[in-house]
This record gives structure tokens, sequence and C-alpha cells, in this order.
């Protein structure tokens, strides 16, 4: 005959969770007092307090220790409620700065969240990774809705803004973005942000430099929807002295205009380590406009000559 002793174990089980339950009993509130004087000292000591916690609680078998896991399961949510309240705050900060900030320039709470990110990752023990990782994606969303609200104050410099901010916080988080993949997904969301106000920053700056030589080959490209290529230069306003007067205005004394175009990206850039890698973008961004308007011309008006590319590049490389 076997003897079965399971339902022995259980019924001794029981009996030794009643007793610890008697013997622990009001040592909850010492634990939760202990919890709650690491968290003044340092909201972060949540990070490691909740993956200890975590570690002991995968590890044991809840009926070997029934009372001792329901206290670290309330712990556990004390701590994750806690450090839901630090995170909450954090937010709270970004939005507070946002009403109070100045436009220009790095924002403070990207520098700061570098700082923070660097510190939380040295907390982690066993398995806080996805404690960490909810509070990236709470305080960087709140971070860049908070950029892109601050950037429409004044709709001259929405551009210079986002791309100073959006670099600031690749440069910030570029050691940390490699080994943290949360962070890496938020790394490449600010990269593009940043190429695309760089690209609609250049774009402005060249449109203003050359905005009738643009806007004349925009209406002829227009034009060629309706009308046979060889008929646009017997337009009104598209004709080849048109074109003459178009070219003389935009491409005389092409040094000084390139200048100026230089002199309009830097004058508002606060961060100017940017202005090389903007000004390349810059002349990348014309040279393909200006290759576009040679090719026009020399489709729709074969006998007129403009000023080559290789022309307007070697002007370009010499800034």
């Amino acid at each position: 005959m076997f003897h079965d002793s399971s339902g022995n174990d259980s019924a001794e089980l029981g009996i030794l969770n009643e007793c610890l339950k008697e013997l622990l009993d009001g040592l909850e509130e010492e634990f939760v007092s202990i919890v709650d004087w690491a968290f003044k000292i340092d909201p972060l000591c949540c990070i490691s307090m909740h993956g200890i916690t975590e570690r002991y609680l995968s590890a044991q078998k809840a009926d070997t220790a029934g009372f001792v896991h329901l206290l670290l399961d309330d712990l556990e949510t004390r701590v994750s409620m806690l450090f839901s309240r630090f995170v909450d705050d954090a937010c709270y900060q970004i939005e507070k700065c946002e009403r109070n900030v100045r436009q220009t320039g790095v924002l403070p709470y990207i520098p700061r969240f570098a700082i923070l990110a660097s510190r939380m990752e040295q907390y982690i023990q066993g398995q806080s990774r996805d404690l960490i990782d909810q509070a990236y994606l709470k305080i960087v969303s709140v971070m860049f809705v908070a950029l892109e609200r601050t950037a429409q104050i004044d709709p001259k410099y929405v551009d210079i803004v986002l791309l100073e901010n959006y670099a600031a916080f690749q440069n910030s988080l570029y050691d940390l973005a490699n080994v943290v993949p949360t962070l890496a997904k938020f790394y490449h969301q600010a990269s593009e942000c940043y190429e695309q106000a760089c690209l609609r920053h250049v774009s402005m700056v060249i449109y203003i430099h050359f905005e009738k030589l643009f806007q004349f080959a925009r209406r002829v490209e227009e034009s060629m929807f309706n009308i046979p290529p060889e008929e646009i230069p017997f337009q009104i306003g598209m004709s080849k002295m048109d074109l003459r007067k178009v070219v003389k205005s935009s491409l005389s004394g092409l040094d000084k205009i390139i200048n100026a175009m230089y002199r309009k990206l830097q004058k508002n850039i606060t961060a100017e380590e940017l202005l090389p890698s903007l000004w390349d973008k810059c002349k990348k961004e014309f040279l393909e406009k200006y290759g576009s308007f040679v090719e026009l011309v020399a489709k729709i008006y074969p006998t007129e000559t403009v000023p080559s590319l290789v022309e307007v590049r070697d002007a370009l490389s010499s800034l």
C-alpha cells in the first residue's frame, strides 16, 4: 500500500503559515515603514526594492511560504505605487516647465532626463527592467509632447527649437540608447524628428534667398501639365527674357547670397556645434533644387545658358 502524504503536507503547511502569521503579526507595518523611508531618501530605491522583491517571489513557491508571499506581494504593490507617484511627479515637472520656459535653446528637462536615466539604470536589481521601461515610456512621451508644444510658441523658431532639442536628446542619450532597447526606440524617434526639422529649416532658408528662382521653376513645371514644352517660352511671365531676368536677379553676386544664407542659418542657432551639419544639409538641399532647375532650363529653354551645377557647387564649397 502506498501512503499518500499530500493531504498531510497541505495541512501542515496551512498550520505553519498560520503560525508564521501570528508570529510575524504587525511586521508588515515595519516593512512598509522601511519602504516609505527609503522612498523619501531616494525615490529610485524603489527600483532595487522592486527588483529584489520580484526576484524572491519568482524563486519561491507560494504554498511553502504563503504568509511571506502575501506580505511581499503587498510590499511590491506599494513599491510600484510609490515609484509611479515619482514618475507622475517627474511628468508634472516637465509640464510645469513647459508653461514657464523660454523658447530658445535646449530645454532644461532634456539634460535632466539623461542624468535621471543614467541613475535609474544603476538601480536595476533582478527583474525590474519592466518597471524602468514603463517609466521611460511615460516620461519621454510627455517630454516630446511638451517640446512640440513649446516649439509652437513662435512660428519663426519652431524648427530651430525642435532640431536643437532633438539633437540634445540624442547626444545625451547616445551611450544608454546603445544598451537599452526602450531608449533606443526614442533615440530613433528623436533622430527622425531632428532630420525633418532640419529639412524644413534649410528649405525655408533656401526659399528666402532664392524665392524668385524657384517660384519661376514651379510655374514652368505646373504649365507642363497643360502646355507642350516648346510653347512654354511664349507664355506670359515664362519667356526667355523672363528667365534671364530671374537668373540675373537670383544668381548675380552668388558669393554674397551664399554668405547671407549661411548667416541666416547661424543667426538663431544657440547650439553652434550643430551649424556645420546644418550647413552641409543646406548645401545638399540647394544643389538638389538647383540641379532640377538646370535640367528644367535645358528641357524648356535649350538655347539659354545658366550657371552650371559645378559653378554653383564651387561657390558653395568656397565658404
